[in-house]
């Protein structure tokens, strides 16, 4: 039993407040009673989080300059944090492009997609693969078709190009000064990438059909990416793309929500308050305007189940409403089985507190199973030796 919780349904559910949800010996819900109560310190159960988006690994590899850590030990720890912040489902991002300036190595992504394969069945979260594909690099099309070879577990392909014609920045400045800031070297630099991008782009709208054509004949959804004007949107649409990631403006976003693609913007920009593109669109405004349908984590796990609190506060939308902007929502857009919880279905939610509007997990569970508890406190005494009860714990 877990009692004296919040519980947001999903779909659109009200919030039940104060209640006990009763799960049998398979973790299946059989059970959930409301008291009307909440003590002060109040939980919250809520779908577990389906992130379409995690883009960090390059970061949390190299923790020093001369340090360059194993996939493998980096997913471990990188697994725990996010059961911790509510995630039951993780597409990570393999990135198909060559950019060592960067510290992204194209042979990376293939490693990547084995590791992921072979660690998943013991991991407190789903992972899953979202491949990046980088159409002004040479190698990248060679590399998703050996993720696609490597990989039972690619769940979203993304189209992108990171010219200077498809910035993401207002203007050539801010471009020059981000990427110098965030990649450690000069704008030079900056500028001597962004020449070779060109130079190897030469073929980039060849390369977007064929990324197109295998994500086609491997069933997995296609993403486009920084579509700033309705006429990019519509590009991407007529390419097969059904999921619009980080529109810049909110008339691609409106044009995308017009297609029927899913929109997708990131959550630290919802709990920040900002975009850390000068200009660009912010989440409140575009959750406000019906103009975003899912939350992705971008590069901070703990800001997904947290956005969801702060576009409450901020009066974007109501809780029922943001939460399936990070759950059943992003489950719908890629074709996963729905996280809502209800009567007859097992359990795949998280359990946590938002102190200081940060979400706190203290629970995972995925199909019935707990697979995170930060503290046995949380779930009271049930059937002995049951799967919710003898759960791996992360």
């Amino acid at each position: 039993m877990i009692e004296n919780v919040t519980v947001v349904p999903g779909h659109g559910a009200a919030p039940i407040v104060g209640a006990t949800v009763t799960l049998d010996s398979e973790g299946v819900v059989t059970a959930i009673s409301a008291a009307g109560l909440s003590g002060g310190d109040e939980r919250f159960l809520v779908p577990a989080a389906v992130d379409l988006h995690l883009d960090n690994l390059a970061e949390r590899r190299r923790p020093r300059a001369t340090v360059r850590l194993s996939l493998e030990a980096v997913l471990s720890v990188l697994d725990a944090e996010c059961a911790a912040s509510g995630i039951g489902t993780v597409c990570v991002a393999a990135r198909c492009e060559d950019a060592p300036g960067k510290g992204v190595f194209v042979e990376d992504a293939v490693e990547l997609a084995g590791v992921v394969e072979r660690l998943a069945p013991r991991l407190a979260c789903d992972w899953r693969i979202h491949a990046r594909v980088e159409v002004t690099d040479d190698s990248a099309v060679e590399a998703l078709r050996s993720v696609l070879q490597v990989s039972s577990r690619v769940s979203l392909i993304s189209v992108m190009e990171h010219s200077t014609e498809r910035s993401r920045f207002a203007s050539p400045a801010e471009h020059r000064a981000f990427y110098a800031a965030d990649w450690g070297v000069s704008e030079d630099e900056v500028d001597r990438i962004m020449q070779e991008k060109a130079a190897g782009g030469a073929d980039r709208n060849a390369r977007r059909q064929e990324v197109a054509a295998l994500a086609a004949a491997a069933g997995v959804v296609l993403a486009s990416h920084d579509d700033r004007s309705p006429e990019d949107v519509e590009d991407a649409h007529r390419l097969g793309a059904r999921v619009a990631e980080f529109p810049l403006t909110l008339p691609a976003a409106h044009r995308a929500r017009e297609l029927g693609m899913a929109t997708v913007l990131g959550s630290p920009n919802a709990v920040r308050g900002r975009s850390t593109s000068p200009g660009n669109i912010l989440v409140a405004d575009a959750v406000s305007a019906g103009a975003c349908e899912v939350l992705c984590s971008d590069y901070l796990p703990s800001a997904l189940q947290s956005a969801v609190f702060a576009l409450v506060r901020a009066g974007a939308a109501p809780l029922e409403a943001a939460v399936d902007l990070v759950s059943t929502a992003p489950a719908a857009a890629i074709g996963l089985p729905s996280p809502s919880i209800e009567i007859g279905k097992p359990l795949t939610a998280a359990l946590g507190r938002v102190p200081d509007g940060v979400f706190m997990g203290e629970a995972l569970w995925r199909d019935g199973r707990r697979t995170f508890a930060r503290s046995p406190e949380p779930i009271s005494a049930g059937a002995a030796g049951s799967p919710v009860e003898a759960g791996a714990q992360a």
